[in-house]
């Protein structure tokens, strides 16, 4: 299969994955949202920076070092599997004695047996880790969706059934470990690799160059991704934090699905061109665009419905979680732009850079979100808007002169998605605001149906490159 075409139906696989995945993900949000309270999404929010730091140490970023390895061996992937499950073992140990120092911490001592349970989905992981990364790097995305099923439908069987018999938090803790654990399982007996009893110091020091410096950035990636969770988690209210935590969740959805998208299929595609610059650059533009395409109008459509579907999806005890989704979704809308560019740099093996990068960035949150805390959380969470632009000007910065690409260029080239995007929100507050005494379910279709025509018609009538992209991706993919 040809690189295009590889890239096509990397992303429409990737694509029936993440909604399938996430599709099932957000139902049964919506059924424990109803069954749980904020406090039991708080006691998550509180845990969850360490969960992810945790996973951030088992990846290390040698899996990363995988895929962009040509004509790797059984000695790589054994070498790097058995590092992983060697890692995942020693900071679950670390995390099962460090959990009453967060308890204390928070001041929450049901934090000790769930983050205990929690962990274990590190080591529980490590056992698939290398076989995902292959099927990854052989952009098997349609295999890696089958796979991810069963998973997701279990754990989500469990964690409702549970918030029917009155768990709690427990519900959220026991889903999370069984689609973890029925993951594992599929990849592991459906892969055509298993680990030989092979440790190549050689491999592993190779791997771990490339990777430790991935795994710094990805740990400071989640420590100040999740700064705002261990902020409002130790000085303001549990509720509020349950607040913030379902906004930020409720909001990842739809950026997760095409952040996951551009992520694992751009990576493996760029890495397969990285030494044709004209055609690594085009590809860029393209897969920029598209992506913007798509995310900003969904993100400022999302912010301007964000009450009347509140109000139908959830009940009325989580409309104060309104305004942190709105302001949230401003900065999401790049999300997918940041992983692109970062992309970049992993596949040219700047790892040095990336994580340079990283320093910068997190060196100014630091200083933006001090400023911040005197406003209060709204204040923390247009921080988070500010540092997402930030973050932008710096990320295309860097990956520019490996690609040809100016920062000014995909700037301009996503402007005119960003003024009808902005625009969009007009309409569809305008009809919000017009239809606001009219039934909730006639509001959403209503503004969804006017921001549609409107989006495709704009982009129809301006013949924008990213709308033609889109059309000719369409017409060319054959399932």
């Amino acid at each position: 299969m040809s690189t295009k075409k590889s890239a096509i139906s990397g992303i429409f696989w990737t694509l029936i994955d993440a909604l399938l995945i996430k599709g099932v993900g957000f139902v049964t949000t919506l059924i424990l949202t109803d069954l749980l309270s904020p406090d039991d999404y708080g006691l998550i929010g509180m845990i969850i920076v360490f969960v992810l730091v945790g996973n951030s140490f088992v990846e290390s970023g040698m899996t990363a070092s995988l895929i962009r390895t040509k004509n790797a061996d059984s000695a790589d992937y054994s070498t790097v599997f058995f590092l992983s499950l060697f890692s995942a073992i020693v900071i679950y140990a670390i995390l099962f004695f460090a959990a009453p120092l967060v308890s204390t911490f928070y001041d929450k001592d049901i934090l000790t047996p769930i983050l205990r349970w929690y962990g274990l989905t590190f080591i529980i992981s490590a056992f698939s880790s290398v076989q995902l990364t292959m099927m990854t790097a052989k952009m098997e995305f349609k295999k890696i969706t089958k796979l991810n099923i069963p998973g997701a439908v279990l754990g989500a069987i469990v964690g409702i059934t549970m918030g029917y018999l009155g768990y709690g938090v427990w519900s959220l803790a026991a889903m999370f470990l069984v689609t973890q654990v029925v993951q594992t399982i599929f990849f592991w007996s459906f892969s055509d690799w298993h680990p030989n009893l092979i440790f190549s110091k050689e491999k592993a020091k190779f791997h771990y160059i490339f990777g430790y410096k991935l795994m710094l950035s990805g740990l400071l990636n989640t420590v100040f991704n999740n700064i705002y969770n261990i902020i409002i988690g130790k000085f303001y209210s549990i509720t509020l934090l349950g607040y913030f935590e379902r906004s930020r969740t409720f909001n990842e959805y739809p950026t997760n699905i095409i952040t996951s998208i551009v992520s694992k299929v751009t990576y493996p595609l760029l890495a397969n061109i990285k030494n044709n610059r004209e055609e690594l650059s085009n590809a860029y533009q393209k897969i920029l665009g598209l992506s913007f395409f798509i995310t900003a109008p969904l993100m400022f459509g999302l912010a301007a419905v964000a009450h009347p579907l509140f109000q139908l999806l959830f009940n009325d005890k989580w409309l104060p979680a309104v305004p942190y989704f709105q302001i949230i979704s401003l900065a999401s809308m790049f999300y997918p732009i940041h992983s692109i560019n970062l992309n970049v740099l992993k596949v040219f093996g700047r790892t040095d850079l990336f994580l340079k990068l990283e320093v910068i960035k997190k060196i100014i949150t630091v200083v933006v979100i001090v400023l911040s805390i005197p406003f209060g959380v709204m204040g923390l969470v247009w921080s988070s808007v500010i540092l997402s632009v930030i973050a932008l000007l710096i990320n295309t910065h860097y990956s520019a002169s490996m690609i040809g690409y100016s920062t000014q260029r995909q700037l301009l080239d996503m402007l005119p998605t960003l003024v009808l995007s902005a625009l969009l929100y007009g309409l569809v507050s305008l009809t919000i605001y017009f239809l606001s005494d009219s039934p909730l379910i006639l509001q959403i279709l209503v503004s969804f149906i006017l921001a549609i025509t409107f989006y495709v018609g704009a982009n129809f009538a301006f013949k924008t490159p990213s709308f033609m992209f889109a059309l000719k991706l369409v017409k060319e993919y054959k399932p």
